[in-house]
């Protein structure tokens, strides 16, 4: 529970407790969105690194074939530029909600981290969809190439197929597992403070 729900819990309970006047509560609630949007951004950032780590350090069997070498670097060049792209939108947010003074300028840069919380996380859980299928596509065609038997090769595919796609079903259900606790408890209070905003501008109104 951060200090505005302790707050309201004792307007709520105690009504000896001093009061607060709204320009007040604006300040705590401008103070705290700004928070939020930071931990928004380290988050962003940390995958970000993390991602570079793993393609970086973690051994990776260098593909044959001249195509999938040229999709996967496409897909890596695509990946990383949409990351960061996010990246630069959140940080570009957060200057907006620690320099703005106005209210209505700070609901409207909530929403836009909102917003753009929403597609970044959209965008993940398809190119995750996207690297697990380009994967499979790449495995399946080593197994053709190789020259085998019908009957032999289509066992190992449908094998195979079956197999990775658990694989990948199970990996993607916990990318939204992660991206539901980390960024669905941030949102969460971000809108919380968005509709405190709003009911604080009903009241001057």
């Amino acid at each position: 529970m951060d200090g505005l729900d302790l707050l309201k819990k004792h307007w709520n309970t105690d009504k000896q407790f001093p009061q607060v006047d709204s320009s007040e509560i604006r300040t705590m609630l401008h103070r705290n969105s700004s928070s939020i949007v930071r931990w928004i951004f380290f988050i962003c950032c940390l995958e970000f690194t993390l991602w570079m780590a793993l393609s970086l350090f973690l051994p990776v069997e260098k593909e044959d074939s001249l195509f999938f070498q040229i999709t996967d670097g496409i897909y890596n060049i695509v990946f990383y530029a949409c990351i960061f792209y996010f990246i630069f939108q959140f940080y570009t947010l957060l200057i907006q909600i620690k320099s703005t003074k106005n209210t209505r300028k700070l609901m409207e840069s909530i929403l836009a981290v909102r917003s753009n919380a929403h597609r970044y996380i959209r965008f993940n859980l398809f190119a995750a969809y996207a690297a697990f299928g380009l994967q499979l596509i790449q495995l399946i065609t080593k197994e053709y190439l190789k020259g085998e038997e019908w009957g032999d090769m289509l066992f190992v595919i449908a094998l195979v197929t079956i197999l990775f796609v658990a694989f990948g079903l199970l990996f993607v259900w916990l990318y939204k597992l992660y991206f539901k606790v980390i960024y669905g408890f941030l949102l969460k209070r971000l809108n919380k403070n968005y509709e405190e905003l709003i009911r604080l501008d009903k009241e001057d109104v």
